[in-house]
């Protein structure tokens, strides 16, 4: 055999040559530290070799990958000073004593990069000792784990959220006012611009925004809604941003925050007029820069997100009463989509219930039912405060119903338990003014009525919202679209 370069396959014919072979073959590997280095270098894994105080004394070609530091600039150095933020350090320093004493462990940590960016990584680290016993130092295998923990992440933020593909076909009716929206909708999502979408509560807000990402070059990245409406005022800035351990009572551990679980993809603020206005600023910074610190960290972080936002609320006339920034505003709105409420595309309404109809069905795997003629002209001719949403739900109970043997709309009774839902032949009209300004003035009345006789509560048994059998979230929608304050009537 010629004696040059040896490799692995020089080691094995040395083996066969000399009975078993295992000494020769040992002495081979052992003279030979190029292809150890070769061995090292050719891991998926990083190789991290310390000495007893952390300092680095080898790394292998992987850990450049990992952390984008060359192994100059990482040999000589203390490991967690160079590779991790200083929050962490004393938390590896206790590591440290641990490995002293001889023993091993296994953890997951945020390393950051050379660049600034940060790679969640799994370390197995395990102490080695010289001939004699000692512990020398220790040697850590380095995994590079973003993959599993952004899916981590998406299921403990989105296992409520619906994110089936959802297009403009699921935007369904024959009206001009739809019609327009589907094709502003394929305009837009082709962009990286700022959506605001306007209008009444339960009009599909949300499914617009869907069919946004879905249609956009970000499908393949997490849509993330976040509802501003349900979020309490002082936990705005953690849901937004994150936090870190200890930042704040009750914060046990270090929490993502939603503009970071959607780097990459779409974050949708809905109801946004419903942010603090000394939260605003923070949120124009991010969408203007890309960068945030989560509470109680002093680290810069960057991400590459696509705004949406929905609001039942005319921001512009907020932004003049001081209650909402102006220039937030206007980024947000680079491209806004105004959505009709149902009785101003009435041509729409039969189309949906039958949509809603199948839906139904096919869940209680019954018998589609068959909306009669009569029926028809009862959606057509009901005015839905609640849009979309409260015919679907009208729809739901009557199949419900069906199932049972029984198909009917009741929107009669409804009508009769609240007289501002009794339907008009104005109202059967799109184009009747007059029909649609007495809808509003009853509304308005109703709602001045119930909040004097709760003193301005709206939670609650005896609130506002439960009198008028609404939700407390959509009761405040419409006493700001109705220009109410509830502390007008705290003295009743």
């Amino acid at each position: 055999m010629a004696r040059g370069k040896v490799g692995p396959d020089d080691a094995l014919v040395g083996a066969e040559t000399h009975g078993s072979g295992l000494p020769e073959l040992a002495a081979i590997y052992g003279e030979r530290e190029e292809f150890h280095r070769t061995i090292l270098d050719n891991l998926a894994d990083g190789v991290v070799i310390m000495d007893r105080d952390d300092r680095i004394l080898y790394v292998n070609a992987r850990m450049k990958d990992v952390s984008g530091y060359s192994p100059d600039e990482l040999i000589g150095r203390i490991g967690y000073e160079v590779l991790f933020p200083r929050k962490d350090w004393d938390r590896m320093r206790r590591r440290l004593r641990e490995r002293r004493s001889g023993s091993g462990e296994t953890y997951e940590i945020e390393l950051v990069r050379k660049d600034g960016g940060t790679s969640w990584i799994r370390i197995v680290a395990t102490p080695y000792r010289s001939a004699g016993g000692d512990i020398l130092g220790a040697l850590g295998t380095v995994t590079c784990i973003d993959r599993q923990k952004s899916l981590e992440r998406e299921n403990e933020y989105l296992r409520d959220e619906v994110r089936g593909a959802v297009g403009t076909e699921e935007l369904v009716g024959p009206s001009a006012g739809l019609a327009r929206i589907r094709d502003q909708i394929a305009m837009v999502a082709a962009t990286d611009a700022s959506v605001l979408i306007g209008g009444e509560s339960g009009t599909g807000k949300e499914l617009v925004a869907h069919a946004i990402h879905e249609l956009s070059g970000r499908r393949a990245k997490p849509l993330v809604r976040v509802n501003c409406a349900a979020i309490p005022k002082e936990l705005f800035e953690s849901e937004f941003f994150g936090h870190v351990r200890g930042a704040f009572t009750g914060a046990i551990k270090d929490r993502v925050g939603r503009f970071e679980l959607a780097n990459g993809g779409t974050l949708f603020l809905d109801e946004v007029g419903e942010i603090p206005l000394d939260l605003q600023g923070k949120l124009l910074r991010v969408i203007q820069e890309g960068q945030f610190e989560r509470v109680g960290d002093d680290r810069t972080r960057t991400v590459n997100v696509r705004l949406i936002s929905a609001t039942n609320r005319d921001l512009e006339r907020e932004s003049s009463a001081g209650r909402f920034r102006l220039d937030l505003y206007y980024r947000l709105s680079v491209f806004p989509i105004e959505i009709p409420p149902l009785r101003e595309r009435r041509e729409d309404i039969v189309p949906l219930a039958e949509h809603f109809l199948r839906i139904a069905a096919q869940k209680l795997m019954i018998k589609v039912p068959l909306l009669a003629k009569a029926q028809r002209k009862e959606l057509e001719a009901y005015p839905w405060p609640g849009n979309v949403r409260e015919l679907q739900n009208v729809i739901e109970r009557a199949v419900i119903l069906a199932a049972h043997g029984v198909f009917a709309l009741n929107l009669d009774q409804r009508a009769r338990n609240d007289p501002a839902l009794r339907p008009s032949p104005e109202l059967a009209s799109p184009k009747s003014p007059g029909g649609l300004a007495e809808l509003k003035n009853q509304e308005f009345e109703m709602v001045t009525a119930a909040l004097k006789e709760a003193r301005g509560k709206i939670y609650g048994a005896n609130g506002a919202a439960a009198l008028l059998g609404l939700k407390p979230t959509t009761l405040a929608s419409k006493l700001a679209r109705l220009g109410l304050k509830r502390d007008e009537f705290l003295h009743g």
